[in-house]
């Protein structure tokens, strides 16, 4: 169920490298289709796949105890005056409504990573972040392969007149919404908004 070491080749390239889901090759590269989502495609067996598996020395990331992949990850929650958040549909796996969010650098901190995140998907800046949680969450499909992710979310307030700008490569629509009108969320954002330790700073 969750990507493992074994589907790596056996030295881990030095370099930033995408290898093809289907059959390991190292010679995928992105296409991106009429409706302006991305898919990959592989030179070497022709498959297409919504995702590939990447392996960047640049990243944070790791094999955990039981040799599965795990990303380190950030996401900031922006909320406004009417307790509304922010979301954007995905142009890339999962192809569903998210908060701004991404993998840390190697040696990043997470709070800057966050703060780097919010402002490259969305152009907001803003002084404070509130941390919300920290953890695992299993099941956490991304577009680079790894099923589960080292989580830190935070929430950040921002005023009405707040328009963001969301980057082409992240999603192709942006908008409000209230808490109780969500529309369908990539899983660990949907896990977040379900517990009542974020909850409650939210309502």
């Amino acid at each position: 169920m969750y990507t493992k070491r074994i589907s790596f080749p056996k030295d881990l390239p030095p370099e930033k490298t995408s290898f093809c889901i289907l059959c390991g090759a190292p010679s995928v590269a992105k296409a991106v289709q009429e409706n302006g989502t991305s898919v990959f495609k592989c030179s070497v067996c022709n498959g297409t796949n919504d995702r590939f598996l990447a392996w960047d020395p640049g990243m944070e990331q790791f094999f955990n105890e039981n040799d599965e992949l795990v990303h380190s990850s950030v996401g900031v929650i922006v909320q406004n005056p009417s307790k509304e958040i922010l979301l954007f549909k995905r142009v890339k796996y999962p192809f569903l409504w998210t908060i701004p969010a991404g993998h840390l650098d190697k040696g990043e901190g997470a709070k800057e990573a966050a703060f780097r995140e919010l402002y490259e998907e969305t152009h907001i800046k803003v002084n404070k972040l509130q941390l919300v949680f920290e953890g695992e969450i299993r099941g956490d499909s991304c577009v680079g392969g790894a099923d589960i992710h080292l989580w830190h979310a935070y929430v950040c307030q921002v005023e009405d007149d707040v328009e963001p700008i969301i980057e082409a490569e992240e999603g192709r629509e942006w908008c409000w919404f209230a808490l109780n009108e969500l529309p369908e969320l990539t899983m660990p954002v949907d896990h977040l908004l379900s517990l009542s330790e974020v909850c409650s700073i939210l309502e």
